[in-house]
């Protein structure tokens, strides 16, 4: 189970902040910040979303992000960096039994007009993913409408071989003012991706 959550955890960096910004970002009319997490259920009320884990979930602290995504902890979480920087590392959780992961990031685009719309953003984040295609593993990748919480919502669908284990992975997108949110999810069957989305809701 291990050696199963480390390659799911690794597939999802692929996804983690494929799109980024080129300019000085900008104000906003939101105060972003990070989500807060009470009895297994996360929530972000800056932001607008909520992640109803349940039981057999565990969140990982902010050494254990910043250590997966190779980021000293102090530079992802310490004082101030939430609204200073362009990005904030919110939460990562998995699912004890099958290595399901999931992570909410959000980037600040700033002044960037080609990423106001979420399907260029996400056709942006496709195009990289398949310029690296053999590297990565991408086996396929596609931008879809999917219902988050019984509204629809913009998805990149990726499916990639990392190590021989197929993994079945929804980025979805949500976009406030300057900023894009960003839900990757990763999962080893079909099935238990669907059922990870129903968890979530905007």
């Amino acid at each position: 189970m291990k050696k199963i959550i480390a390659a799911i955890l690794a597939a999802v960096m692929l996804l983690s902040f494929a799109g980024c910004s080129e300019e000085k970002t900008e104000p906003t009319e939101i105060t972003p910040g990070r989500g807060k997490v009470e009895n297994g259920i996360y929530e972000n009320t800056a932001f607008g979303i909520k992640f109803e884990a349940g039981e057999n979930w565990y969140f990982l602290s902010d050494e254990d992000i910043a250590k997966a995504m190779g980021i000293a902890a102090e530079e992802m979480f310490g004082e101030g960096a939430e609204i200073t920087g362009d990005h904030i590392y919110d939460m990562y959780c998995v699912e004890n039994t099958n290595g399901t992961t999931v992570s909410i990031n959000h980037e600040n685009l700033g002044t960037v007009a080609e990423f106001t719309d979420e399907n260029y953003y996400l056709e942006t984040v496709m195009t990289q993913l398949i310029s690296t295609g053999v590297e990565n593993g991408v086996v396929d990748a596609k931008i879809s409408e999917i219902k988050v919480g019984g509204e629809k919502a913009p998805c990149l669908y990726i499916e990639l071989n990392y190590g021989g284990q197929t993994i079945y992975q929804y980025l979805v997108v949500k976009k406030n003012m300057s900023w894009m949110s960003m839900v990757t999810m990763a999962t080893l069957t079909m099935d238990e991706l669907d059922g990870t989305l129903a968890k979530l809701t905007f």
